[in-house]
């Protein structure tokens, strides 16, 4: 049995490209079952293992009991040992989550800086077959697609999983033949959790009415995986052909397509938007052609609609919070390419690519205020030639301006009044009248 623990593991290696001969690797030791047969597994294959453990402190002497075996454990078949000990109250009231998830965060996050640390090295974590069914049908009970029923993938960034296609009781007699020791959570005793309450409950009553339930679960994991892998390659090549610079044809693909939700979906998942998002998104173009204007928010990411076509931005690249408050006086020049200068009224040519404004003396009397800045949501300018105002960015949407592209544009302002968008609009305030004959104020940009 130990030998085909131990094949089973390197199987998983080689059939995924886990790791090389001989290469360092942190392995994820709580003092459990699992992870001291990973360690003692990769340890007795020639890997050089930092063994590393997360001493969470929710189970008082159980918690040190813990970080004691790990440390002895690590004494026995780790190169190096590392430790770190959190504090899981402050981090859910700083980050308003479960305890479940802070420590989840807490551990991967430590692991990440570790792995940084030591050369960015692989994190080996003891999840295994057991473990992946009760991912799947946590994910299934929830409501999933096609990626959530493969679920946990063997290699994922920095973290490598080379028991995942090992049965938990295959793990406990390895451990029970070596005669090994390991420590048992108590708190994986406690059907509080819903994935306790899948372990403890549902699992063995579907294996008891079942015997080959973990075959047929094993199974269908594996050739969905193959599904899945077939499924992303389509969806990759048919999104290509309605993205441009990173710019998403909504439009088209609500026209062209039978499934439109389903395909916006798995391009814009990456970005933290969802299933909801996808279908409002295409709701809204159906509804109105083209939507623009509607904002879509996930996380740090923003997703914008412009005839018909979706423009997603971090947040913190939006808005472009660059302002320069400045002198209008002949002769002055700016870093970012604002020039200043007078001229005769009669020697004035004005251009149509809106990159130079002129304007009538009067507009420095009562020591106003001037910036150039960037756009802002709810801008609005009164152009020269027109009655009334316009939203800035219906200006954008006129111009079929990109949101990288709004981003970019200044924006004259005089004591908050907008005076000129560059290269595409001015405002009739201050505008000069061509009968006089003293000097203009002439602004350029490049």
């Amino acid at each position: 049995m130990v030998d085909i623990f131990i094949d089973k593991i390197v199987r998983s290696i080689n059939r995924h490209g886990l790791l090389e001969p001989e290469q360092r690797v942190i392995i994820a030791l709580s003092g459990g079952a699992d992870s001291v047969a990973l360690l003692v597994a990769l340890s007795r294959l020639g890997y050089k293992c930092v063994a590393a453990h997360c001493n969470f402190g929710l189970r008082g002497e159980e918690s040190l009991r813990d970080r004691d075996h790990a440390a002895h454990m690590a004494s026995l078949y780790a190169d190096e040992y590392r430790e770190i000990a959190f504090d899981v109250s402050a981090y859910k009231k700083a980050h308003g989550v479960s305890t479940e998830m802070a420590c989840r965060d807490l551990r991967y996050e430590w692991f990440a800086r570790l792995s940084d640390e030591l050369g960015a090295i692989p994190v080996a974590v003891a999840h295994h077959s057991d473990d992946n069914i009760e991912t799947v049908l946590l994910n299934l009970l929830r409501g999933t697609g096609i990626t959530g029923m493969t679920g946990m993938k063997p290699k994922n960034g920095i973290i490598i999983r080379p028991m995942l296609d090992i049965a938990r009781k295959d793990i406990e007699t390895f451990l029970a033949a070596e005669n090994i020791p390991y420590v048992t959570d108590s708190t994986n005793l406690i059907n509080d959790v819903k994935r306790n309450k899948l372990r403890n409950i549902i699992i063995p009553a579907l294996r008891n009415e079942f015997p080959d339930a973990d075959k047929g679960f094993d199974t269908s994991i594996s050739d969905l995986r193959d599904n899945a892998s077939l499924y992303n390659e389509a969806v990759t090549r048919m999104a290509e052909s309605f993205i441009d610079n990173n710019v998403i044809d909504i439009k088209r693909i609500v026209t062209e397509t039978a499934n439109p939700v389903t395909l916006l979906y798995e391009i814009i998942k990456p970005y933290g938007f969802n299933h909801t998002h996808a279908s409002d998104m295409t709701t809204a173009v159906i509804s109105d052609n083209t939507a623009s204007g509607r904002q879509f928010f996930s996380g740090e990411n923003m997703a914008l609609i412009n005839r018909g076509k979706l423009h997603i931005t971090t947040l913190s690249e939006a808005p472009n919070e660059e302002e320069y408050r400045i002198k209008i006086a002949a002769g002055k020049t700016y870093s970012f390419g604002l020039t200043i200068a007078t001229m005769p009224v009669e020697s004035i040519r004005f251009d149509r690519n809106g990159k130079s404004l002129y304007l009538a003396p009067e507009v420095l009397e009562g020591n106003p205020d001037f910036a150039m800045r960037h756009w802002r949501e709810g801008d609005r300018i009164e152009p020269f030639g027109m009655k009334g105002s316009r939203l800035v960015s219906d200006i954008f949407s006129d111009a079929k301006l990109s949101l990288d592209e709004k981003r970019k544009v200044w924006l004259l302002t005089r004591n908050d009044t907008v005076l000129w968008v560059v290269g595409h609009r001015t405002s009739r305030h201050f505008a000069v009248d061509t009968s006089r004959r003293d000097n203009a104020i002439c602004l350029t940009m490049p």
